[in-house]
């Protein structure tokens, strides 16, 4: 070893040093079980996956398509993809079957299978298109109960596209859902005998029962009223 390569060496471990010392002290390391664990994933980190994520079928081509919606549904900051996606299914959906009046009856259960999300999901990706004013839902409340038997989605304007607002172009094909297909679920809604609620007011017909549960066990509630002056 040469003079210089012992100075290059010297003034290499001073400059580590001063770097060492002046920074602040560093947290303790947490061991864990596998020691090697680091190791290995510095030296796995660039490869491929060992096994490759299950592929799921490739859907047939029913020849169905979304008709042209307004660019404001992608650019709106305020919806998440999922909605967006929620909300050209529905288009979907509505040009196949009701093009002329722009709304659909539909269940929370068939979107759910048709977007391959939950319920909830669905209901969340609802209520953010009906929030931005893209999409209006009513509730369906059945003839016979006071149960909800479905929705009825209407497409606003802000959805459509500008040249398509007044109404979408006809097509040579039929549509393709059947009075059979909706297996007599919405055969009121057809007769015109079904109760058109809002969002709103459902929800607060729904929460009736459990106010009215919940005065009856006020504790309160039987007592005489207090004299006056008190």
């Amino acid at each position: 070893m040469t003079l210089d390569q012992a100075a290059f060496i010297e003034a290499h471990q001073n400059l580590k040093r001063r770097t060492v010392e002046g920074r602040p002290a560093a947290p303790p390391i947490r061991r864990t079980a596998d020691a090697d664990r680091p190791r290995r994933s510095l030296q796995t980190c660039h490869r491929y996956a060992a096994r490759e994520p299950v592929r799921q079928p490739t859907p047939k081509d029913t020849g169905a398509y979304v008709p042209e919606l307004s660019a404001r549904l992608e650019n709106d900051p305020n919806l998440c993809d999922g909605a967006r996606r929620c909300a050209r299914k529905l288009a979907e959906i509505t040009y196949r079957i009701n093009r002329e009046g722009r709304s659909l009856v539909v269940t929370v259960s068939y979107l759910a299978r048709a977007l391959g999300r939950c319920r909830r999901t669905v209901q969340r990706y609802l209520r953010q298109l009906e929030r931005e004013g893209y999409i209006g839902v009513d509730v369906l409340a059945g003839s016979r109960s006071r149960l909800c038997v479905g929705l009825v989605v209407r497409l606003c304007t802000r959805l459509v596209a500008r040249h398509h607002r007044r109404r979408w172009p006809d097509s040579a094909r039929k549509p393709g859902a059947t009075l059979e297909s909706q297996k007599y679920r919405f055969r009121d809604y057809k007769k015109g005998i079904c109760a058109h609620i809002p969002v709103d007011m459902w929800a607060m017909r729904c929460m009736d029962g459990v106010f009215r549960a919940f005065m009856k066990t006020d504790p309160l509630a039987g007592l005489p009223p207090l004299p006056a002056g008190r």
